[in-house]
């Protein structure tokens, strides 16, 4: 059939929206993906020299370990960390690529830190429960040297 013979609207081909439909493994006609003609994920795995799905090329896959309170604490901190040194004006912002100085919410973001150490203080190991504390120690300090710096 040439293209000539061709609906107008029919492109040739038909574009298939897995992430709206029930199961990612059926296309609209409900035929499980990898029975479907062509390369199937098992081979294009195979091919590729990948372990796992998604996996990078010649990497081995790496189990993850599990999600725990305190990893997900720390990670908090973290942000909240990075949030503080922006409002106190010592770190650019990203998204505005701009020094701004907020430190009303720089203090919400520290007093969060502090929060957050209270309840887990007594399940860390020493060396962890000094690192938290030594973050906390640095951004007081540096609140303090800011509030007192006058506004510009």
């Amino acid at each position: 059939m040439s293209d000539d013979n061709r609906e107008p609207s029919d492109p040739g081909f038909r574009i298939v929206d897995k992430r709206q439909s029930g199961s990612a493994d059926a296309d609209q006609t409900g035929e499980p993906a990898d029975q479907k003609a062509g390369d199937t994920q098992a081979e294009g795995n195979a091919q590729r020299g990948a372990e796992a799905p998604g996996a990078p090329v010649g990497e081995p896959e790496v189990p993850l370990e599990p999600v725990t309170v305190l990893g997900i604490v720390e990670y908090c901190v973290s942000l909240l960390n990075a949030h503080a040194w922006q409002c106190m004006g010592l770190v650019m912002n990203p998204l505005t690529r701009k020094i701004e100085k907020d430190l009303d919410q720089a203090r919400v973001a520290i007093d969060c830190v502090e929060a957050l150490y209270q309840q887990i203080e007594s399940h860390l190991p020493d060396v962890e429960a000094r690192r938290f504390r030594q973050v906390l120690t640095d951004l007081r300090v540096n609140f303090v040297q800011q509030s007192q710096k006058p506004a510009a």
